[in-house]
């Protein structure tokens, strides 16, 4: 996406960064794996709290990833320009002026296209990323402030296809990221993102669902009601899957990958989930972050797993492997 800098090849380390919510999540790798994780206080915002992990555990000079905070960007699936690959983001950021409410001088513009299968082959979409100009500059001095050395801007869509990458998944995937009250559904396909869409149910609503363990007093929902809040998470997603089956024409989702929510646990709806939808409904297991210094890392949340897929990126970027990652943008 967005890069700075030089490519320090020889260098294995890495800070990732997540911003989600006006939160900062953060991930520190070597080439023995992961070795540090941060995740904010309950109540915590912005990058105060991140920055006095950093200074404690000495990673100046590090080199680091951003994957954008979703308040400061904008993802877009437009018809694609008939321009050439290096010139697609110039033209898609052509096209954005007349859909997006403020300059486009205000903003950074990166572009990637669809296979050419979706949609059966009858249109060439791309998708565009609409990132706040002023945002990546804070975070660039940031970064300058702190003596990390920035190497990628980048956003949780590719984050994800880096970390995806690496199961080399058989078919048609979903990965399902679920906050308190929102969430967001990705379909994949052989590395490649086809479709990415807003739910506006989030993981509350599985836990609601989930009747607590047996205790004296304890608030039980009605069946009915535990049903009612599954379908409708339900619900959000079969719309997504048909929308990918018989207007992308990409045929049937084989699994549901779910992103662990980063302060609760939904486990014990997933089975129902599964049945609503009439697909395979997981957790997106990460077995190979094993525990490193007596840090549990096996089991990532959903923005420390983010964060991981960021130094994915950074990996490819590195190698200057044709995907998604190293189609980047000088600052």
């Amino acid at each position: 996406m967005f890069s700075a800098g030089k490519k320090r090849r020889g260098d294995r380390r890495c800070l990732g960064i997540e911003l989600h919510q006006s939160q900062a999540f953060a991930v520190y790798a070597d080439d023995k794996g992961v070795r540090l994780c941060y995740t904010p206080k309950n109540g915590e915002q912005g990058l105060a709290g991140l920055e006095q992990w950093i200074t404690d555990n000495a990673l100046r000079e590090v080199p680091v990833v951003i994957s954008l905070d979703t308040l400061d960007y904008e993802l877009h699936l437009l018809e694609a320009p008939a321009v050439a690959d290096d010139e697609l983001s110039a033209a898609l950021q052509f096209r954005i002026r007349d859909i997006i409410s403020r300059p486009v001088s205000e903003v950074l513009v990166q572009g990637f296209r669809l296979p050419g299968d979706a949609y059966r082959g009858r249109m060439d979409m791309a998708f565009a990323v609409v990132a706040e100009r002023e945002a990546v500059r804070q975070l660039v001095s940031w970064c300058e402030r702190l003596e990390l050395q920035l190497d990628l801007i980048t956003v949780p869509e590719i984050s994800l296809l880096n970390l995806i990458a690496g199961y080399d998944p058989d078919g048609s995937i979903g990965v399902l990221r679920l906050d308190a009250h929102e969430g967001m559904i990705y379909l994949c396909r052989d590395g490649a993102l086809y479709l990415a869409r807003h739910l506006h149910t989030g993981a509350d609503a599985l836990v609601s669902a989930t009747p607590p363990s047996s205790s004296e007093g304890a608030f039980t929902l009605a069946p009915q009601d535990q049903h009612n809040r599954v379908a409708a998470v339900a619900l959000e997603l079969q719309r997504s899957l048909d929308f990918f089956d018989s207007q992308q024409g990409m045929g049937m989702v084989s699994e549901i990958w779910v992103l662990h929510p980063d302060d609760m646990d939904i486990s014990a709806a997933l089975p129902e989930l599964e049945g609503s939808i009439n697909v395979a409904v997981r957790h997106f297991a990460l077995p190979q972050l094993a525990p490193v210094d007596d840090q549990d890392v096996g089991h990532l949340t959903a923005s420390l797993a983010t964060a991981y897929g960021g130094i994915l990126a950074r990996n490819q970027f590195l190698t200057g492997n044709a995907s998604l990652a190293g189609r980047e943008k000088a600052l």
